[in-house]
C-alpha cells in the first residue's frame, strides 16, 4: 500500500515538477516604420505608421534607444484586418512635440 502510494504522488505531481519548455513558433523581433529619418511629431498626431503581415494575435510595444532610435513617450495602436494585413501607428499621446531619431521601432511578439 505504501509503495502504490508514493507511485501514484510520483506520477500525480511530475508534470508540475517538469521544465516548461519554450512555446514552438512563437515569433519575436523588431520591426520599424515607414517614416522619413530625424522628424518632429505634434501632440495627438500619428508619428509614424507601418504596414506588416506577421500574422493575427502579435503583441507590439514601443522601442527607444536615447539618442539613437525610435520615439519616447509613443503610444502604439495596432490594427487587425480580417487578413493577415496588420496596421501599427505610433502616436504623440502627450501634449508636447516629439522627437523622432532614425525611424520608430517596436518589439513584437507573435505566439
Amino acid at each position: 500500500m505504501f509503495l502504490l502510494s508514493i507511485l501514484l504522488s510520483t506520477v500525480s505531481f511530475a508534470p508540475a515538477m517538469q521544465q516548461h519548455m519554450p512555446m514552438v513558433g512563437a515569433r519575436t523581433g523588431v520591426i520599424q516604420s515607414d517614416i522619413i529619418p530625424d522628424s518632429t511629431c505634434k501632440p495627438g498626431a500619428i508619428c509614424a505608421s507601418k504596414t506588416t503581415s506577421l500574422g493575427k494575435g502579435c503583441y507590439f510595444n514601443n522601442y527607444y534607444v536615447k539618442g539613437s532610435k525610435g520615439g519616447t513617450p509613443l503610444a502604439i495602436d495596432v490594427t487587425e484586418t480580417n487578413s493577415k494585413t496588420t496596421y501599427i501607428y505610433w502616436v504623440n499621446n502627450t501634449n508636447q512635440n516629439i522627437g523622432i531619431t532614425g525611424n520608430a521601432n517596436a518589439n513584437y511578439y507573435c505566439p
